[in-house]
């Protein structure tokens, strides 16, 4: 007769808790690393949004320079400028309308006017055409990932983009 054995329970009655604890304890990293990758998505996609907020207004400003001191600066590409004291469609406007979903605002946009390189091309005091119109977007951009948002805060982005005046208006 043979020795008989205690009964034991089969081992994946047991693994089971010692799963759920493992994956306690992973599951912070895990966390951590997917909202890493969903902020640095949202990274990305806020600076093609400030890129492309920064080429339509170069492109606007290139054939319109009007820059009202106040707004409302509208964009509405599709329409002339037909009153120079109330312009349909500004630089500013057009930035403004193109980096909306970056919270880019009015005050975000600067411009500059300068003389290609190696031109005597006056482009400071008078604006000409083949003047180079410079036109930088700025915004923060503010991580969700709960400790990188803590510990890095808001990161300054800006996106810059330069074009030949075409035509000088008005």
């Amino acid at each position: 007769m043979t020795p008989r054995r205690a009964a034991r329970s089969p081992r994946g009655a047991r693994s089971g808790g010692q799963a759920l604890v493992e994956f306690a304890f992973i599951f912070p990293l895990i966390a951590l690393i997917v909202f890493g990758f969903i902020d640095v998505g949202r990274a990305v996609f806020q600076s093609n949004t400030l890129t492309n907020a920064a080429r339509q207004a170069a492109r606007v400003a290139s054939v319109n320079q009007l820059d009202p001191v106040a707004g409302p600066w509208t964009c509405l590409t599709d329409h002339p400028v037909q009153d120079p004291a109330n312009p349909g469609w500004t630089f500013r406007g057009c930035a403004v309308a193109a980096g909306a979903t970056a919270g880019v605002q009015a005050g975000n946009v600067s411009v500059a006017y300068a003389a290609p390189p190696g031109s005597a091309l006056e482009c400071t005091l008078e604006i000409n055409i083949g003047c180079i119109v410079t036109i930088t977007v700025t915004a923060n951009y503010v991580p969700i990932t709960p400790v990188a948002g803590q510990v890095i805060g808001p990161i300054a982005m800006s996106a810059t983009s330069s074009m030949p005046v075409e035509r000088t208006f008005p």
